[in-house]
C-alpha cells in the first residue's frame, strides 16, 4: 500500500491511503484497561465538567465518560460499531451525555478549545503530528491528546517489519519516543508514551485472525491486515514494530517547560 494525499480539514498533506487503518469490528481494541485510562484522565485533571473528543468509538471511551460523568462527543463512520455502542452508552446510563457524529474525521470540524481532551485508543487514525495540528485549535489550554499509532522496537528492529509499515503508512516509522517528541513541534508537551510487548501483540493478533474469519469479502483492507500477521509471525516472538500510545498536553507560545513532566 502506498502513500497518497488527501484533503484534511481543508488542507492538502501527505496520507497513507487509508486512515483509520482496518481493523474488523469484532475484533478487541487496544489500550482500553483502566489503569491506561485512570493515568490518562489523572495527568488531565479531568472531572465532571470536561468535554471530551473520542475519534472512533470504544469502550473505554463509555467508561471513561461514564468514569468521570461528563460529556463526549464520538466520531465513528462505522454504522454498525456506532449503533452497537450508542446500545452500551444507554445500558450505561450515559446516552444523554454522549453525541454521536457518524460521518469521517475528514468531514468534521469545531470552533477553538472546544475540548478538554481528545483521544483515538486502539485505532490508527492518521500521522501523529498530521492529526494534533489538526486537533490543536480544538483543545482548550492545557489540553490533552492521546493518540495511537506504529512503532519501531527492539534493538534491531526487524527490516522486513519497518519496510512492511513505512509502505503501508506511506513513511519510515520511528522508536516510541521519536513518536512522542513528534509531537512536540505541533504546539504540545510530551508527556507518555506506551507500547505493546511481544505477548501482548501476539494474543492481539491471534483475536484479529479469528475475526478475519467472519469478515464476508476479501477486500484489499482485509489483505493489508492478513499481511501485517504473517509479517509479525515471520518475526518468531520478537517484534520489531509494534502499536504505542502518546499522550501529549497542548502547551502556549511562548510557555517555559515544566519544572518536572508530573501532569502539571
Amino acid at each position: 500500500m502506498t502513500g497518497g494525499s488527501r484533503v484534511c480539514m481543508g488542507l492538502r498533506e501527505p496520507m497513507a491511503d487509508p486512515f483509520p487503518l482496518y481493523l474488523p469490528s469484532e475484533a478487541r481494541r487496544l489500550f482500553q484497561s483502566e489503569s491506561l485510562l485512570r493515568r490518562f484522565a489523572q495527568a488531565a485533571h479531568f472531572n465532571g465538567g470536561s468535554r471530551l473528543l473520542e475519534v472512533h468509538a470504544s469502550l473505554g471511551g463509555l467508561a471513561l465518560a461514564r468514569a468521570l460523568n461528563c460529556t463526549l462527543t464520538v466520531i465513528e463512520p462505522d454504522a454498525k460499531v456506532a449503533e452497537t455502542l450508542k446500545e452500551r452508552a444507554r445500558l450505561a446510563g450515559i446516552g444523554d451525555k454522549v453525541t454521536w457524529l457518524q460521518q469521517p474525521l475528514s468531514t468534521v470540524s469545531f470552533g477553538e478549545k472546544k475540548f478538554d481532551g481528545i483521544f483515538s485508543l486502539g485505532r490508527v487514525a492518521g500521522h501523529p503530528e498530521q492529526l494534533a495540528r489538526t486537533f490543536r485549535p480544538w483543545l482548550d489550554e492545557k489540553g490533552r491528546l492521546a493518540l495511537t499509532y506504529v512503532m519501531a522496537v527492539g534493538r534491531a528492529p526487524s527490516k522486513t517489519a519497518l519496510e512492511s509499515w513505512s509502505e503501508r503508512l506511506g513513511r519510515p516509522i520511528r522508536s516510541p519516543r521519536d513518536t512522542l517528541m513528534s509531537l512536540e513541534p505541533e504546539g504540545f508537551e510530551p508527556e507518555i508514551v506506551e507500547t505493546l510487548g511481544d505477548p501482548e501483540l501476539d494474543d492481539f493478533y491471534r483475536e484479529v485472525e479469528a475475526a478475519l474469519v467472519k469478515q464476508p469479502a476479501e477486500t484489499e483492507a482485509v489483505k493489508a491486515v492478513k499481511a501485517e500477521i504473517v509479517v509479525h509471525r515471520a518475526q518468531q516472538g520478537k517484534a520489531g514494530a509494534t502499536y504505542g500510545v502518546i499522550v501529549a498536553r497542548r502547551k502556549e507560545p511562548g510557555e517555559k517547560p515544566p519544572v518536572s513532566r508530573d501532569g502539571g
